[in-house]
């Protein structure tokens, strides 16, 4: 078989699943808070770097928190195209409605407000996930992309919107070759529209923090990889100064 090649940037398990994952691929990793699952997101984004054009967005992180972080592992991240997708969002409708409570507070009624145009709401606000649209549109060779996290999307989109969006970021992959990691959070959405993510993904990832000799260590369990159930498991990390590798 041929070499496998990086995917989440940790020997042991690129070199056991990464040569079974199709060409063009779509993994959903789900994490739990403390296990580290942003730190993966960043070492998927870093193992792919050079061998094609790495997009890395954000809905919580700012982008200089994202390139120093890179910089604490010794990781470059000048070959990532990093962008923040709720900044946009924040700023036309969360910013708007801050506005309205405001001039509300000095007394005015609603429609004095809408007659200044003070806190009027936006015509139409910025969908949140129209630079990765935008950018996968553009795309004519192999990519790697993050999109960390979709909880954010589950809060602005409905449940079509959002599977619209994946299916989009499926369908380059496939065309193109490209690799894509959706983070969300562990036990927090509804099931139903997980499992429907679940369906669209190649790989299927889950991050703990398990206790052990009272503290944690972040434990990866891969519970699918499309046609080959036989590779499901559960391997426990530790931190690195390379970041997260198989525990020894």
């Amino acid at each position: 078989m041929p070499e496998a090649p990086a995917i989440l940037g940790i020997p042991e398990f690129d070199e056991r699943v990464g040569k079974f994952l199709p060409k063009g691929w779509v993994a959903l990793l789900e994490g739990q808070s403390g296990a580290g699952t942003q730190l993966l997101a960043k070492q998927f984004a870093h193992a792919g770097q050079g061998a094609a054009p790495v997009y890395y967005y954000t809905t919580d992180e700012r982008p200089e928190e994202i390139r120093r972080t890179f910089g604490d592992y010794g990781w470059d991240p000048d070959g990532v195209s990093i962008a923040n997708l709720s900044e946009a969002y924040h700023a036309q409708v969360l910013d708007r409605e801050l506005e309205v409570w405001r001039v509300r507070e000095r007394g005015l009624r609603y429609a004095e407000i809408a007659r200044t145009g003070s806190g009027a709401p936006p015509p139409t606000a910025v969908r949140p996930t129209a630079q990765v649209l935008s950018d996968l549109s553009g795309l004519e060779t192999r990519f790697r992309l993050v999109l960390d996290s979709l909880d954010f999307l589950f809060e602005v989109l409905d449940e079509e919107d959002l599977l619209a969006v994946v299916r989009q970021i499926r369908r380059r992959a496939q065309a193109l070759g490209g690799e894509a990691l959706l983070v969300l959070r562990a036990d927090v959405q509804e099931r139903k529209l997980v499992g429907l993510l679940e369906d669209l993904a190649d790989l299927h990832l889950e991050l703990r923090a398990v206790e052990e000799n009272g503290s944690y260590r972040p434990e990866l369990t891969v519970r699918k990889v499309r046609n080959h159930p036989e590779l499901t498991r559960r391997v426990a990390l530790e931190a690195s100064v390379g970041g997260l590798q198989v525990a020894h």
